[in-house]
């Protein structure tokens, strides 16, 4: 019984499982060839790309969304969380920002000068001065007087009786005051607006141009008059006012000798009859009261 057991042939049983998974295999690869196959026929028929790029769309919201997430939590990551780091920043941020609007300041500056040295540069070319550029420092603070301070003295070549001139928008540069007194760096200049301030004048005229003399009026609530020496000339409203340069010759208070002529000041607003005298009342071409910027007349070409 045994010698038939052991001469009978054994029969080993097929692994069923095996082979099932095998199948799922070769025919998961054949689905896949085939959906492979018509996917690359419907792209080329354009049946594909309008699901893409609509599926796409659908997905776009998604997908910025996940990207803002990523990009915070990347910023998050790197953000310092120590005391000491973020001490450091902050200090290294306040001092980048005063660098800036130091950068912003030097800039401002150097756009007004720009503009005070095109101002000058018109002036030059169009009368025969050489000036000197000034900033107004400090203005009367008592009403009494009206005079300024200017940030040019005796060392930047000032002298007493030099006219300084201001120019406003619109008009050309014109008369404002005289220097009065002079310090090393700095010189008080008296307002043609100022009773004190008188100064010889010529008035334009078509068939000539008279002479005058113009005194400050801003003590008795007006800015300027003029009355003219020869009392047969007659003033009109409209005639422009230039110096006449004669004011030293005239023995006033202050020495005007440096005072060129033709310097204008300003046109006759209105006239009015004082007995035998023609009064003209002035205005100035530059409101002394307004001016931020002026230039010294140093000398004038012959």
């Amino acid at each position: 019984m045994r010698d038939f057991l052991d001469e009978r042939p054994l029969k080993l049983r097929r692994d069923r499982f095996g082979d099932t998974n095998y199948g799922r295999v070769v025919v998961t690869a054949i689905a896949l060839l085939l959906l492979s196959v018509i996917l690359i026929v419907f792209d080329r028929q354009g049946v594909v790309s309008p699901i893409r790029l609509s599926a796409r769309e659908q997905l776009q919201p998604v997908i910025s969304w996940l990207t803002d997430r990523r990009m915070a939590l990347e910023a998050w990551w790197a953000t310092p969380r120590d005391v000491v780091t973020l001490q450091t920043r902050v200090a290294e941020l306040e001092a980048e920002n005063a660098q800036l609007r130091n950068d912003v300041l030097r800039l401002e500056q150097a756009r007004v000068e720009n503009i005070f040295l095109r101002q000058q540069l018109a002036i030059t070319q169009a009368h025969p001065w050489r000036v000197l550029g000034a900033e107004v420092m400090v203005r009367a603070p008592d009403a009494a007087r009206r005079v300024m301070t200017i940030a040019r003295g005796a060392n930047d070549g000032v002298q007493t009786g030099m006219a300084v001139i201001g120019q406003q928008p619109g008009n050309p540069p014109a008369l404002i005051g005289v220097v009065e007194t002079v310090g090393p760096h700095t010189a008080e200049v008296l307002l043609i607006t100022d009773i004190s301030s008188q100064l010889s004048v010529r008035v334009l005229q078509p068939d000539g141009a008279p002479l005058g003399l113009m005194q400050g009026q801003w003590q008795r609530g007006s800015r300027l008059r003029v009355e003219l020496i020869d009392r047969s000339a007659t003033l009109r409203v409209g005639e422009h006012v230039i110096t006449a340069g004669l004011s030293g010759a005239l023995d006033l208070p202050l020495d005007l000798s440096a005072m060129p002529a033709a310097v204008p000041i300003g046109f006759i607003e209105t006239v009015r009859q004082e007995g035998q005298r023609q009064i003209g009342d002035i205005r100035p071409f530059a409101d002394p009261d307004q001016v931020r910027y002026v230039w010294v007349i140093l000398s004038q070409d012959e």
